[in-house]
């Protein structure tokens, strides 16, 4: 029998509910009722049971929603209204290009227009036309090769395949060269997934937090454009393992302008502490003075995965490219985050099934390399990010 108690909402089984309705059948009837499956009361029977499952069903999703780690869509947009959390647009695709110059030069990025609707950055594009806009602005002081992220022009998924975004969009005399070693930093969305909205949300009570670590992280994530957040303390008297100086305050940030990030810092840090980072913005105070903040933007490294295909399903075909994608758009790693095989193989069965099923993966191993497979990866620095590109996923089916 379906019950509601302290230990939550538990629903009769199919089965479960035939054999009830069986059971009452035979007390009207008799015991000697003829309700074989293939007899028209048996199938009746079923009917029934299949339309009270159904009902039960919806009440248990209805019931879950009310938990965050269940509700989906609209019903979880309402509890983390509750909150004070809205779900995110669309998000624009970031990507890391090198830009080699020969003197001192300005490149100017999305923030210099910030009150210029028809205005635009620096803009590059790679082989099949897909623009990207320089996120902040950059005075170069010397010649040489640096590493600046860009903004794709349109909003959403995009991928790019390394050594390919060399075009220039913008003319600027100095600039000699330019060129993209790697995927996407970050793929950008069409909306935030569910699944993203929910640790977004289960953060949220560092929101209001000051004067410590948890509240500083909590602000920046409030931040508009950050996708994502890392704040590191050494409160020790001596540098850590990864050359965080004593008593130093080191933020990794992804997305969002520098000088949002800038002003959050300053206005949530804690005092006396040093910050790390290799972004500068100075700030000038109401006193006149300068504060400096200091911040890092997370460095994509790229993961490979591979994983075998074992049919359950006779004549089943499998849409490789659709599985592809499917682990693309949903395997996502937070800074710093480990990469394991037990979450890959998770949703690679899911990709299986959202694309016609009929199989099961076997063998899943990922890599950093494309060439030693292994079980479990941790980045090799809190500020790095795994980033995954379909382009590195190898599936054999057998």
């Amino acid at each position: 029998m379906s019950i509601l108690d302290a230990n939550g909402l538990t629903i009769d089984t199919l089965p479960e509910i035939v054999t009830q309705l069986e059971d009452g059948n035979k007390l009207i009837y008799g015991n000697d009722i003829i309700i074989d499956s293939n007899s028209p009361d048996g199938q009746l029977i079923n009917l029934y049971a299949q339309s009270k499952r159904d009902v039960l069903e919806l009440l248990n999703q209805v019931y879950s929603g009310f938990s965050l780690n269940n509700a989906i869509g609209t019903v979880l947009d309402e509890r983390v209204s509750l909150l004070s959390i809205q779900r995110q647009g669309a998000t624009f695709t970031q990507q890391q290009v090198q830009i080699t110059v020969s003197g001192a030069l300005t490149l100017q990025g999305l923030d210099s227009f910030a009150n210029d609707l028809n205005g635009i950055g620096y803009t590059v594009a790679d082989n099949t036309g897909t623009q990207f806009i320089l996120l902040d602005t950059v005075n170069i002081a010397v010649a040489g090769t640096y590493n600046l992220t860009f903004r794709a022009k349109d909003l959403g998924s995009i991928t790019t395949i390394s050594n390919t975004v060399t075009n220039p969009i913008t003319t600027v005399i100095g600039v000699t060269a330019i060129n993209n070693p790697t995927g996407v930093l970050v793929v950008g969305l069409n909306g935030e997934l569910d699944s993203i909205l929910r640790v977004r949300a289960k953060q949220s009570p560092a929101n209001k937090s000051t004067g410590y670590i948890n509240g500083l992280e909590g602000s920046l994530r409030n931040v508009a454009g950050v996708t994502d957040v890392k704040v590191f303390e050494n409160f020790t008297t001596l540098p850590d393992i990864y050359g965080t100086p004593a008593h130093t305050i080191w933020a990794i940030c992804e997305g969002g302008a520098n000088t949002d990030i800038a002003n959050t810092i300053y206005t949530n840090k804690n005092g006396g502490c040093g910050l790390r980072g290799t972004v500068i913005v100075d700030i000038l105070q109401d006193n006149g003075s300068v504060f400096t903040a200091k911040f890092d933007r997370p460095q994509s490294v790229s993961l490979w995965i591979r994983f075998e295909i074992k049919q359950t399903v006779i004549g089943q075909g499998f849409d490789q490219v659709a599985i592809k994608q499917y682990l693309v758009d949903n395997l996502k790693f937070t800074i710093g985050q480990s990469a394991e095989t037990a979450t890959v193989t998770t949703l690679t069965q899911e990709a299986i099934n959202a694309t016609g099923g009929g199989g099961v993966p076997l063998n899943v191993e990922i890599s950093n390399d494309g060439l030693s497979y292994v079980d479990f990866l941790a980045t090799s620095t809190p500020d790095k990010k795994w980033i995954l590109d379909s382009l590195r996923i190898d599936i054999v089916l057998l």
